[in-house]
């Protein structure tokens, strides 16, 4: 041991500077090896979380992006808590799929026993490949305490891969009807899952109740992809049949929802033109219900 580490171990590796960085996180974000194994073998509780925001020595590796650091803190902290949160409520897998640390993800899943939240799966779809997704996938399944449908649902919504989908599908079949209608309706309020909308309208028998699936407000897919701006949905939708003229419980269809759905920043009286993605969903939908006439 070095007189500098010697040094550094005659103060509390856990006092706080006035942003609550800690001594061991500070040697955590320099990459010090030998100065956090000295505070390890001399008891320093390494689960500890700071006082302004509850960040932890594990929370602190993660996010610096240091893999070897996170590899060393899982190998030598004994009783190392992967599943502390800070005062945000979130974990240090939370933050590494939330930045798209894909191989800190793979390591905390492969050693560690992580809990997999839904909020932790919608923060890493945008960011994960689709292998560390399954891995995270697996783990929330596992998890019997946790519902699939819900998994499934926010899948569907999210920014994912129709593989993913249909990984989720037959991963889950046996705890729940996993391709229920709430799951048609959720991918029809995302932006970009085409694929996956044409998949569950051609394969999955959806085209044949595109006017009769709806939610407890008896909207129709069309009507959240208005709602959501959705363009290409709107277009997909109304190419399999979708009616813009049927109305949901406030007595609105596609065409009113269209022009209620966007806020023009003025007052109730709309004076401000809406926006070209309105307009162009407005041509959409009146056109296609011209042709239906």
């Amino acid at each position: 041991m070095s007189s500098t580490t010697t040094l550094q171990l005659e103060e509390n590796g856990n006092a706080e500077d006035k942003y609550g960085m800690t001594h061991v996180c500070r040697a955590i974000k320099s990459g010090n090896k030998d100065l956090v194994l000295a505070y390890i073998k001399q008891g320093l509780d390494m689960n500890y979380k700071n006082s302004v925001d509850g960040v932890t020595a594990f929370i602190r590796a993660c996010n610096s992006e240091n893999i070897d650091m996170v590899q060393f803190l899982i190998d030598h902290v004994k009783n190392l808590n992967v599943n502390l949160t800070d005062r945000n409520g979130n974990s240090a897998l939370y933050y590494s799929c939330q930045y798209g640390h894909n191989e800190i993800v793979h390591l905390i899943l492969g050693k560690t026993k992580p809990k997999v939240t839904l909020s932790t799966i919608e923060k890493a779809l945008p960011m994960m490949k689709d292998s560390v997704m399954k891995e995270l996938i697996d783990h929330y399944i596992a998890d019997m305490t946790n519902n699939p449908g819900e998994l499934v649902n926010v899948i569907a919504k999210g920014p994912a891969s129709l593989a993913l989908l249909q990984y989720v599908s037959a991963k889950t079949s046996d705890r729940c009807n996993v391709l229920d209608e709430s799951i048609f309706l959720s991918a029809c309020q995302s932006h970009g899952n085409i694929e996956m909308i044409t998949w569950l309208l051609n394969d999955c028998g959806y085209q044949s109740i595109i006017n009769t699936c709806t939610d407890s407000d008896g909207r129709t897919g069309l009507m959240l992809a208005v709602l959501r701006h959705a363009e290409s949905v709107v277009e997909l939708l109304l190419a399999h049949g979708a009616n813009p003229y049927i109305k949901d419980r406030g007595n609105m269809n596609a065409v009113d929802l269209a022009n209620t759905s966007y806020d023009d920043g003025a007052d109730y009286m709309r004076i401000r033109d809406p926006p070209d993605e309105v307009v162009r969903i407005i041509n959409l939908l009146t056109k296609h219900g011209n042709h239906q006439n």
